[in-house]
């Protein structure tokens, strides 16, 4: 028998209130720009359907987890964790 999976749906991510990068702390609500003078420019932006949020993907190595942002008008809407990156 041969099976698919769907891997995004395997992906599990919590909810986080802040991240702290190297500039300083992430938080909803603030905008991009400060995201990116905080945290620097994501690995990856991931933008499934126009009509969704885009998710600006951040790893920081081997000993932290990976940060899933999802940016909204232009705003942070939501943050959460994945498991730890490379």
């Amino acid at each position: 028998m041969l099976m698919f999976v769907d891997m995004t749906d395997s992906l599990a991510l919590d909810d986080t209130d802040s991240i702290q990068c190297d500039g300083g702390i992430v938080e909803r609500g603030d905008s991009e720009d400060t995201v990116k003078e905080n945290c620097g420019n994501p690995v990856n932006v991931l933008r499934p359907d126009p009509q969704e949020p885009a998710i600006w993907v951040y790893n920081f190595g081997s000993t932290q987890f990976v940060y899933h942002i999802s940016i909204v008008n232009g705003a942070v809407e939501r943050i959460q964790t994945g498991s730890y990156g490379d």
